[in-house]
């Protein structure tokens, strides 16, 4: 399940969070040896880094999530595990990113042809078209929920 990714939430309501790739793989620069095994998530971004992911979305557009939104549970969890692991492994809040910012990065943003990512620019459908402000607000809102999570816990 979701091999591109070390771990996946999966389940709308009734989460599960699945370990599907070792997180030791992607802690070298990938680009030296790409026929290793690695989690691929995010292009050109893979190395030293974590992929986590949501089992939601599909077929979804901006402005419709399709038959399989993303839920308020899957989010918690997702959060959950985001900050589990940057809490064992030392990692800065700031260096967690969603697919979205990495698009704002690298020139890939949006929606339609030419551009591949939006995900998770926004939480909920909307009829306006996307603005790159959004994946940064989306972002900084995983963040704070994280940054939360983490000062919870200690």
């Amino acid at each position: 399940m979701f091999p591109a990714y070390h771990f996946c939430v999966s389940g709308a309501e009734d989460v599960l969070v699945h370990h599907t790739h070792d997180l030791r793989d992607n802690m070298r620069d990938v680009r030296l040896d790409p026929s290793l095994p690695y989690a691929p998530h995010t292009s050109r971004r893979n190395s030293w880094s974590i992929g986590l992911s949501v089992a939601a979305m599909q077929d979804a557009t901006p402005f419709d999530f399709g038959p399989c939104p993303v839920t308020p549970p899957q989010l918690d969890a997702l959060c959950e595990v985001a900050a589990k692991l940057a809490a064992f492994y030392g990692i800065g809040v700031a260096a967690i990113r969603t697919h979205a910012e990495a698009a704002l990065d690298d020139g890939y943003f949006g929606h339609g042809p030419g551009h591949k990512r939006w995900d998770i620019a926004r939480l909920e459908p909307a009829p306006e078209p996307l603005d790159p402000s959004e994946a940064t607000r989306t972002g900084d809102w995983f963040r704070s929920r994280i940054s939360a999570l983490i000062a919870r816990a200690r």
